[in-house]
């Protein structure tokens, strides 16, 4: 039976910056198709479940950046 896996990194950018800098990677494992996989990256994504290098961000300090980004933009409008 042949198999899928789809490896991605994350990366990011201050505003300051010229250059993206890693962050984070992960892989989808092992799936049977795609939509299997790209189920499986979304949820990591989505829920923080990416590795890190020893220099690297941890997940959850990421998300609730974004999580504070949103805000802040939401309240804008108001």
């Amino acid at each position: 039976m042949r198999e899928y896996r789809i490896e991605f990194t994350i990366q990011h950018r201050e505003d300051d910056e010229e250059d993206f800098t890693e962050i984070g990677f992960g892989s989808s494992g092992a799936c049977s198709d795609l939509d299997s996989c790209t189920y499986s990256i979304t949820s990591a994504v989505t829920n923080g479940e990416w590795e890190t290098e020893r220099d690297h961000p941890d997940p959850d300090e990421v998300m609730q950046a974004i999580q504070q980004a949103r805000y802040a933009e939401g309240n804008a409008d108001a």
